[in-house]
Formats: structure tokens, sequence, C-alpha cells
């Protein structure tokens, strides 16, 4: 393949990172939830029962990516999205709702990881890796520059019916399926730069399937650097899960109308944008630590801001979150994929969204528990001390994970470009000093 057709991945990549997400109906849905018969304890438990989906179907579908291509998981990921919107806006209750969700975690699933890793894969095949933190930095600034406008579009649809944003949603998907189509793979598939020939018979794939996710996963435990930071990404992403689903209650308690809900939730996205765009020089700016220290920081005050002060102004301490939302996935993941072999690097990233799933799946219940029990600032408080409690247990593992983990041994650095022969296996010394 040519450096050219290679090249055209980066603009589908921005074109579908704004498309595939532009759902109107984030800024009612809680709303729309309680229309439809669901407390607070019912939000939590579908969106737990959401979340343990996605972990189920994490991995297998990272390996999709790894095995039958980035295209195809990317173009499958569309495809269900818009499915699973239409499935919403046919609901009505729980079981409706959870049927949506199941198959919006399908596609979530195939989305996830498989995106990063198609692009980590261009730019290294054109000689350019070391611009990933800039190019996703300014996708996802994009992306959430985008849905910064859809969310407004759908608070001002919301305010006159609340399913219409549901049909609308469906629309975004649809035209991400037609540009995942243009799509080219960079390297070889079905053992991305292993060297070996595409499984050609189902017992063969499973058995490829597994070969790959056992050596991610033996990756990931052996690697504590690697495996630190998909934990930390982990509790990033399902404690920011907590706060999603109290925006719209929190707005509505505080005096916001509807119509409001869409112009704040775009002040947001365009806020995580902005942060976004710069997390590359954020990153370069504090350094290795400081980075993690501020990303931590920024999650816990929001939670004690907004429970101290019930008012309309308290909505600004989300800024906090959303600056760690724009600035998470760009730094943490590019941590990641630099120790990562080329043909895990989907598998790899698809174990760091499992994680924050995960986190969330466990954590719902009893979220929703205090949430429909207790006051507003009570259930925000305890989200805060439980966020702080496993926020601590991190940072002090984090100063205990020996140096040599922070150093890209070369045995990697020569197999990182995806066109190359990479072993199924990463090498020992790679891992262990």
């Amino acid at each position: 393949m040519t450096g050219r057709d290679l090249s055209g991945n980066l603009w589908r990549y921005q074109a579908y990172q704004v498309l595939v997400v532009a759902f109107l109906f984030v800024p009612i849905v809680v709303l729309f939830w309680e229309e439809n018969g669901l407390d607070p304890f019912d939000v939590y438990i579908l969106q737990g029962l959401y979340a343990v989906a996605v972990v189920l179907l994490e991995v297998p579908t990272g390996m999709v990516a790894d095995r039958l291509g980035k295209r195809t998981s990317l173009i499958g990921a569309a495809a269900l999205l818009s499915a699973g919107m239409f499935v919403y806006a046919v609901g009505v209750g729980f079981v409706s709702f959870l049927l949506a969700e199941i198959v919006l975690a399908v596609g979530v699933s195939l989305l996830s990881g498989a995106d990063s890793a198609l692009l980590y894969d261009t730019l290294a095949s054109l000689g350019r890796e070391e611009d990933f933190r800039r190019v996703e930095g300014s996708a996802r600034s994009q992306q959430m520059v985008s849905i910064a406008i859809f969310t407004a579009i759908g608070g001002l649809v919301g305010a006159w019916s609340f399913r219409a944003t549901l049909w609308l949603s469906a629309i975004g998907p649809a035209l991400a399926l037609v540009i995942a189509l243009g799509f080219v793979e960079a390297g070889t598939q079905a053992g991305a730069g292993s060297g070996n020939k595409r499984p050609s018979s189902l017992a063969e794939s499973l058995r490829a399937y597994g070969k790959l996710i056992g050596g991610s996963v033996r990756f990931v435990r052996r690697h504590q650097l690697v495996r630190w930071h998909i934990a930390f990404l982990a509790v990033l992403g399902g404690s920011a899960t907590w706060l999603l689903w109290m925006y719209q209650p929190y707005m509505r308690e505080v005096g916001l109308p509807v119509m409001a809900f869409g112009l704040v939730f775009a002040g947001y996205n365009l806020f995580a944008a902005l942060a976004s765009r710069y997390a590359h020089r954020l990153d370069e700016r504090f350094g290795r630590t400081g980075t993690l220290v501020a990303l931590a920081v920024l999650q816990v005050v929001p939670l004690f801001g907004m429970a101290l002060l019930i008012s309309p102004a308290a909505i600004l301490f989300v800024l906090g979150h959303q600056a760690v939302r724009g600035l998470s996935r760009p730094i943490i993941q590019d941590r990641v994929l630099r120790y990562t072999h080329a043909d895990k690097r989907a598998t790899v990233l698809s174990l760091g969204s499992l994680g924050a799933r995960l986190f969330f799946g466990v954590t719902a219940p009893v979220i929703g528990w205090v949430t429909k029990t207790r006051t507003m600032s009570e259930s925000l408080v305890f989200q805060g001390v439980l966020l702080i409690v496993a926020l601590g247990c991190l940072m002090w593992a984090y100063g205990r994970i020996p140096a040599k983990y922070f150093v890209v041994k070369q045995s990697v650095r020569d197999k990182q470009a995806p066109n190359e022969e990479a072993p199924n296996e990463v090498p020992a010394e790679s891992l262990e000093a």
C-alpha cells in the first residue's frame, strides 16, 4: 500500500470520530428514563448491566480488531451504534432499554481500542508514530466540539420531545459507517505483524484469538507500569460515570430549565475539547508524575464542590471532570502504546476500557442505592471519599514501580512498526531486566 492510501485514514479518522458519537439524547436521557418509569436505582442498575456487557465483550472484540482488522471492527461498531439508537427510539420500559444497551455495548466494544490502534498503526507505517498524541488529541478535540454542538441541539429538541432526540441520534453513526468503508488497514491482519497467515477455520481462529489474548494478558500482568496505567484509567473512567448520571438531576435540582441542559453539556464538551487539544503540551509541562497527580485532583474536587454548594454556579465544578475526560485518553493511552507490540495494541487498549467498565459495573449498585436513599450532597460526598481511597492506593502503588519498567526496551522498539514481524509473545527481556 502507498503512503497516500494510508494518509487518507487520517482525515477519515477525524470524520469518523465526529459522526460515530453524534448523539443528541445525552443531555436529557435521564429525564427520558424517568418519564418511562425508571428511578435512580434503576438507572444505575441499567448502566451497570451495560458496563458488565461491555466487560464481557471488550476483549473478544479487541481480538476481532487485531485478527480480522481494525477497519472491520470500526464498520461493525458504527452499524451497531446506529441500530442500538433505533431500538432505544422504539422502546418503552426497563427491558426494552436493556436490549438497546446490549446492542450499544457490542458497538462500543468494537469501537473501543480499534480506533486508536488504527490511528497508531497508520502513523507508525508512515514513520510518524511520534505524532500520535498530537493527532489523537486533535481528533478527540474535534469530536468533543461536535458533541457540544449535538448536545446543544439535543437540549432544544428535548424541550419539545425526549424521544425525538433518540431518533435523530441514529443518523450520525449511520454516516460514520459510510466513512469507515474507506479505511485502509495499516499492516497485515489476522495476526498483524506476526507473520502468520489468516486463520482458515473457526477452530483455528479461536486458537489464534486465545493465543493473542493470552499473550496480551501476560504482557499486562508482567509489565507493572502498563498494568498501573490501565488501572488508573479504569478508576478515572469508572468514577466519571458515577457523576455523569447525576448531572441532569443535579441541574434540575438547582433550577435549570431542560432547554439549558444541552447548552451546559455543550459547554462541558467544548472545555473537554480544549483540554484534549493541548493534552500533549500539558503532559510535557507537568512531567510524568505531575500530570498524574493533576488528573487525580481534578477528578476528586468537583464531587466535594458540588456537594457543598448546591446552586447553578456549582455546575462549573464539573469542568474538572471534563478536563480529565479530555486529557486522560491521549496521555495515558500514549504511555501504554509505547510499550506494546503492534499485534496487541487493540487488545491491550481494550483491557483498559474493560477495567473502566468493570470498575463502574461493580460499584454501580452501591452508588445507585446511595443516590436513591440519600440526599444529593450525601451521595456526592460518598463518591468523593470512595474515589480518594481508590486513587490514594494507586498513587502509593505508582511510587513502588521499579525504574526498569519506565524504559522502552530495544526489543520492543524494534517491533513497534505494524508492517514488521512481531512475535506472538512479548520477549521476556522487554518485561524484565
